[in-house]
């Protein structure tokens, strides 16, 4: 599907852009009524809340009335604002996958939001540094989005079994062993009881980290996959070894995010990675029945990274210009103070901005849902995702050779070595 949407984003290189708005004396001004349109991808249950926030910006700014539209999911809105674009009948703002930007930003789907932000005083370094960096394009340096639906990967923990048996999470990779044997309980007959962790198999982003951040090159500077070297081998064969001691699993394939969580509120594991965008989830499947908290991912040497997912907001380049001002003025708004602690409650996605962490309304997220606090404290160690449009093929080969090492016992060696060989196939054709 990416590939697809890259042709189409190629080919409106060749299309004509007019100039974005005539010369005024404040090109900025919003001087008279104007309704817009907000394109999105968030589903039914978030419907009510939309419009709350819709309506409560609009009254700080009674001249602009947004009304949102739910086009479908991430890949069908992408679909839909390339087909607008080309059609020439854009929204005034638009959701927009993180692993889109890139190509959209290269191909002028997206306004250069410089001289928005210049012109209310946005200070760029409010943003969080990864999502400032996903937000920019890197040949001019500018931001064409702002971080709207920001998440991470976390480790979600039973805090009352940390706490009833002085169960500490690892800083460190190499607690890791240690961590493991403590917090692991087995039957009399030798089966799990409960695990101390379950991995999260079924998607790249969610174990990447692990091993980019032990030193595992997935694509090397030569151009080759570094998915078959020593240190691959090394960290593969070790979460292989705590899963043949009935440490932990690695959950993949159909229905393992629910069987995960499952296992969680059942607490029949102590801790599981996954989204931070579920927190909410988490928190109203425990109800209560014990106390959870979150967790960053243990350091290899100073790295504990993670990647950003989620969704930015961006203003289409060939919306008018009193549809800029107002989808600016609305997309700045709704991604920055009380909106978008509003929005982190109901949703679980975090704030994008430092300024949005701390005050009153802050301190009243926390005390209705203190996990959020171990959430928001790593926030400057989550980097971008690879942009590159091979690169989720290339990650996908190797989610599916991990799938068979630690799901079927397929040999760690071999496995990793055909596919090296696949994705150097793949990297061979571009």
């Amino acid at each position: 599907m990416k590939k697809t949407l890259a042709l189409l984003l190629a080919a409106l290189l060749l299309i004509g852009i007019a100039p974005a708005f005539a010369e005024t004396a404040d090109p900025y001004a919003i001087t008279e009524p104007i309704t817009i349109e907000w394109w999105h991808s968030n589903e039914d249950q978030y419907t009510e809340d939309i419009n709350v926030l819709c309506e409560k910006f609009h009254e700080q700014y009674p001249l602009i009335t947004v009304i949102p539209r739910y086009i479908g999911s991430g890949t069908v809105l992408a679909e839909n604002l390339i087909a607008a674009h080309a059609a020439d009948s854009v929204p005034a703002v638009s959701q927009v996958n993180v692993g889109y930007l890139a190509e959209y930003f290269d191909s002028g789907v997206c306004t250069d939001l410089e001289p928005y932000l210049e012109a209310y005083g946005v200070d760029k370094n409010d943003f969080v540094k990864g999502y400032r960096e996903t937000a920019t394009r890197k040949e001019d340096g500018h931001m064409y989005s702002l971080p709207f639906l920001a998440s991470t990967q976390v480790i979600y923990y039973n805090k009352t079994v940390a706490q009833n048996e002085g169960i500490t999470l690892p800083e460190k990779w190499e607690d890791m062993d240690a961590f493991m044997q403590k917090t692991t309980k087995f039957n009399d007959d030798g089966t799990t009881a409960r695990w101390a962790m379950i991995f999260a198999g079924w998607g790249a982003q969610y174990f990447e980290t692990f091993f980019t951040n032990y030193g595992v090159e997935i694509i090397k500077e030569d151009g080759t996959s570094g998915v078959a070297d020593e240190k691959s081998i090394e960290i593969t064969k070790q979460i292989r070894e705590w899963i043949d001691k009935g440490y932990c699993y690695w959950a993949y394939g159909s229905g393992a995010s629910t069987n995960m969580r499952q296992h969680f509120w059942d607490q029949e594991v102590f801790g599981v990675v996954h989204t931070c965008s579920l927190i909410t989830t988490y928190r109203d499947k425990i109800n209560g029945a014990f106390e959870f908290d979150i967790s960053g991912f243990p350091a290899v040497g100073d790295k504990a990274y993670t990647l950003l997912s989620g969704n930015h907001l961006v203003i289409p380049k060939k919306a008018s210009q009193a549809q800029k001002n107002a989808g600016f003025l609305f997309a700045n708004w709704v991604t920055s103070g009380e909106a978008s602690l509003f929005w982190a409650e109901i949703s679980g996605y975090m704030p994008g901005r430092y300024s949005a962490m701390q005050g009153e309304a802050y301190d009243a997220l926390i005390e209705k849902t203190p996990a959020y606090q171990g959430m928001f404290a790593g926030v400057d160690n989550i980097l971008p995702q690879d942009s590159r449009t091979y690169y989720s093929s290339c990650t996908n080969e190797w989610m599916k050779s991990l799938g068979l090492i630690f799901c079927e016992n397929a040999p760690v060696e071999a496995t990793l070595q055909e596919c090296a060989e696949r994705i150097n196939e793949i990297l061979e054709d571009l």
